[in-house]
């Protein structure tokens, strides 16, 4: 791009003189227009939607109008040709003194003197309040308030939301980026004037304690942390802290939306009316609601946590008993279309399915959820079905009219780095040790039976059953089906 000539869709043209920036979705150039006033000029990945530029002019124009000291100018708009596809550009105005992260950096010991702190984010704030008459940034950051002297400004809004829908991806781009983003964003629901508030409370945080409020390994345990872990006390990392903006940082970072301020306004004047008392009794009492609160909230995130990670569990297991079911349709139908004077009926049942073909019935059963850790026989044995990851279970089971023939549970084991995890089909056996010998092997079709065998089969104890485990395939339904028709 160095050297060549850009034209807006004003007509203005501008001239790329060096590269000042690059990011996850764009390249910052620096350019000049025909007078050698210096812009800025961020250009976006290809897109060959139409649709997806359409998206991006209707964003941008809605910006161009609006003009603050605290809000980043956008002069122009354009697109132009990036081999076969069409780049996309925004010019804006020239900050030469970088970005609020910069800025913070030469803060001696990464904290920053509370009240020049506070004065930076009334800018932000009072920029904030004006833009969100238009649109939701989407992905307030350090990176995207730029520096011009003493003065901040909002940049890259009105390319989030663009962004998020041309790339389609899973890499934040557009939703914000992770380390601000709102716990409704994480579960996927829509933006609020409050999600950029939140983005607001991190950045906050940041300025005053040199630390973001949530720091994980990994993009999952980042996730859990914004959705489930207290936002931690700002006063408690920095001393400097007043009580009255740890306050505001913990509406700022509330889990629910609602629970924070919604306006931007709300938090400037939450910032410039500072309660002073001098009763003791008055500070003794605010410290002891703060714990009160901190320990309330700490309760009914770990409730929360605990009843949506139940729910999640319950639809991946939900999610691989259709995929059994649909592993023996697919067979079936393969069978039945052999056969235009006879067929396999396929039965649902409230709790079963059933395939029936003459007297006999293949019975497909799927435990309660939980229902493997409920009262084991044996203390212990729950806990090594935990250990191996056994996390769901059932049975096939053969009949002849109604009576038990022959049977497999089925065991879902799921590792932690496993989103779904793994059927394993068990075959319970006697062992030689009993010297029993049956035509056809049992099986547990009682839950809290199968617990036990499998513990103690996963157990170096000598036990009744030898259960031998593999994962479900469709040779085993293909096997389970051989022994399923009779043969004549």
């Amino acid at each position: 791009m160095i050297g060549q000539h850009v034209t807006g869709h004003s007509g203005r043209v501008f001239t790329a003189i060096r590269e000042i920036g690059r990011g996850g979705f764009g390249i910052v150039y620096l350019v000049e227009d025909d007078e050698k006033r210096q812009f800025a000029m961020k250009l976006l990945v290809p897109v060959s939607d139409a649709a997806m530029r359409l998206s991006f002019e209707q964003e941008i124009k809605s910006t161009i109008g609006l003009t603050h000291e605290n809000l980043l100018t956008v002069v122009d708009y354009g697109t132009l040709a990036i081999g076969k596809q069409q780049g996309l550009f925004a010019v804006s105005e020239y900050c030469k003194d970088g970005d609020y992260r910069r800025v913070l950096s030469v803060c001696p010991d990464g904290h920053p003197e509370i009240q020049a702190v506070l004065s930076d984010f009334r800018q932000i704030l009072s920029g904030l309040s004006v833009l969100h008459t238009k649109i939701i940034h989407r992905d307030l950051k350090p990176e995207n308030v730029l520096a011009a002297g003493g003065v901040l400004k909002i940049g890259d809004f009105g390319l989030a939301k663009f962004v998020d829908e041309a790339t389609r991806t899973l890499t934040f781009k557009g939703a914000g980026t992770p380390r601000y983003m709102a716990p409704e964003i994480w579960s996927m629901q829509h933006a609020t004037l409050a999600t950029d508030l939140y983005a607001v409370g991190v950045m906050l945080f940041e300025a005053v304690t040199g630390q973001a409020p949530f720091v994980a390994q990994d993009l999952f345990a980042l996730r859990d942390a914004h959705l489930y872990a207290p936002a931690p006390r700002a006063k408690a990392i920095n001393k400097d802290v007043p009580d009255f903006l740890d306050g505001v940082l913990k509406k700022l970072l509330a889990k629910d939306p609602r629970e924070r301020y919604q306006t931007a306004n709300e938090v400037l004047d939450a910032l410039t009316v500072v309660p002073t008392s001098n009763d003791p009794a008055v500070a003794d009492l605010a410290a002891r609601m703060r714990r009160h609160h901190d320990a309330d909230e700490a309760r009914r995130l770990e409730q929360k946590r605990s009843m949506e990670s139940e729910r999640d569990a319950a639809a991946r297991n939900r999610y691989k008993e259709v995929e059994v079911l649909a592993l023996i349709d697919e067979v079936v139908a393969e069978i039945n279309a052999q056969l235009p004077e006879t067929k396999i009926q396929k039965v649902s049942t409230h709790t079963n399915r059933e395939y029936r073909f003459g007297s006999r019935t293949l019975v497909v059963h799927f435990f309660g959820q939980g229902e493997l850790f409920r009262n084991p026989e044996v203390p212990g044995r729950m806990e090594i079905l935990k250990k191996h990851h056994a996390v769901h279970g059932g049975y096939i089971e053969i009949k002849d009219s109604g009576q038990d023939r022959q049977g497999w549970n089925l065991v879902l084991v799921r590792p932690p780095d496993s989103m779904y995890g793994q059927w394993r089909i068990a075959e319970t056996q006697f062992s030689a040790l009993t010297g029993r010998i049956a035509p056809y092997e049992p099986f547990a079709t009682e839950a809290r039976l199968f617990a036990d065998n499998l513990a103690c089969h996963w157990s170096p104890a000598i036990h009744i059953y030898v259960l031998k485990d593999k994962p479900l395939e469709r040779s085993d339904i293909l096997n389970i089906l051989q022994i399923f028709i009779p043969k004549s």
